[in-house]
């Protein structure tokens, strides 16, 4: 990560993919400039907040003018390198594994699940939508080459003993469902996604919504 990106707030970097699918969006329209009000009604963020955040990579556009629609996606394209592949691993396949695995990013052809592992003997040596499924004890083997991304679908109690097989492996990027923080080496980056806490503030923004439309009525 460059020294800009370093000081681009957290939440800022987090908003930059639904920044980027929202452009793509646009760009496939033929849509050639936006304004930030029209982007606040397509993702649902303030345009006073997507301001903010575009303020942060210089100037992509003017005020009462808009942004350009092919600009935006050459900036926020080369912050997310989407024309550099990243292949991927998963620790887990039960339900949520094997509907990540299923999925597999259709919408960014740039992600891929290439290998995933399992401790259930059930499920070794399955193939899931191509995706092979070996032990979670041949991880050190069976990771292809160039893999430095897993996601775990694991369980909480699990996570705190798969990481250290993952950083002997190779892995530096994980993302994890299970919320639980846990230690990890300085140079590996853990982003914990709490379905529960989305939802929650999810149904929060909704209501805040529906009470400020009932007081407009």
């Amino acid at each position: 990560m460059s020294e800009q990106n370093r000081r681009i707030p957290r939440a800022t970097i987090r908003r930059i993919p639904l920044y980027y699918r929202a452009i793509e969006q646009l760009q496939r329209q033929g849509v050639q400039r936006v304004r930030s009000d029209r982007l606040s009604e397509i993702i649902h963020i303030p345009s006073a907040t997507i301001r903010r955040d575009f303020s942060h990579f210089g100037e992509l556009g003017k005020s009462g003018y808009g942004y350009s629609v092919s600009r935006l996606a050459a900036a926020f394209g080369a912050l997310l390198e989407v024309e550099s592949a990243e292949h991927i691993a998963i620790i887990g396949v039960g339900g949520l594994g094997r509907a990540l695995i299923v999925n597999n990013f259709r919408r960014n052809p740039d992600l891929t699940i290439v290998v995933a592992f399992d401790i259930d003997p059930a499920k070794v040596g399955q193939s899931i939508a191509g995706v092979p499924v070996y032990a979670f004890t041949e991880l050190a083997q069976r990771l292809p080459p160039g893999v430095h991304t897993a996601i775990m679908a694991v369980p909480s109690a699990a996570q705190a003993a798969v990481v250290p097989v993952l950083e002997n492996a190779g892995i530096t990027a994980i993302m994890t469902f299970a919320p639980l923080p846990v230690q990890c080496r300085p140079t590996t980056t853990i982003r914990y996604i709490d379905l529960t806490s989305e939802l929650q503030s999810l149904l929060f923004t909704a209501r805040q919504r529906e009470a400020q439309v009932a007081k407009v009525d």
